[in-house]
């Protein structure tokens, strides 16, 4: 697909962020299912969620110096945060650029069949020490722990975590 088809099929919703504009989550229908590439793309990226059974997979996506997160269903891609069409594009040419190398190499590749599931908001809030200094760079210690659950901030950005505390959740 060119940067022209991929724009024609690309759609953008408005996605809930404090940023004025240019916040968007793009979605791109597939012609074909992928399915059976997820295990591939697995172990290949960093992975925040996969659940073989629904053919389901989140995972971060670096493209010049931003992470973007990338959602792959049986035949759907969805990327976030992107500020236009052209963005988005450009972002989707370069992962169907992988995932085509990706498919051509898949007889070589061992795929990964275990799912990933992140751990909830709450989850992690219990952890945390609920003191709301702002260390984190967040509003609150539930703010931080919504924004981890999301694999938006890391744990290890709570300075006052213990090791033990790091160690339960390993993401």
């Amino acid at each position: 697909m060119n940067k022209e088809e991929i724009e024609s099929k690309l759609k953008l919703e408005q996605a809930y962020c404090h940023k004025p504009q240019g916040c968007y989550l793009a979605k791109l229908s597939l012609d074909s299912e992928i399915a059976f590439l997820l295990p591939y793309i697995k172990p290949q990226v960093k992975a925040l969620y996969f659940e073989p059974a629904e053919g389901y997979l989140i995972f971060k996506w670096p493209f010049r110096g931003i992470f973007y997160k990338v959602s792959l269903t049986i035949n759907e891609v969805k990327i976030g945060i992107v500020r236009d069409k052209e963005e988005a594009a450009e972002v989707l040419i370069h992962l169907f650029n992988f995932l085509f190398d990706l498919y051509s190499k898949r007889d070589n590749l061992k795929p990964d069949f275990n799912p990933i599931k992140r751990p909830s908001t709450l989850e992690i809030y219990k952890i945390l020490p609920k003191t709301n200094c702002r260390d984190c760079g967040e509003l609150s210690c539930l703010a931080f722990a919504g924004k981890v659950s999301m694999a938006e901030a890391e744990l290890s950005d709570c300075p006052h975590l213990s090791k033990e505390n790091l160690r339960a959740f390993p993401l």
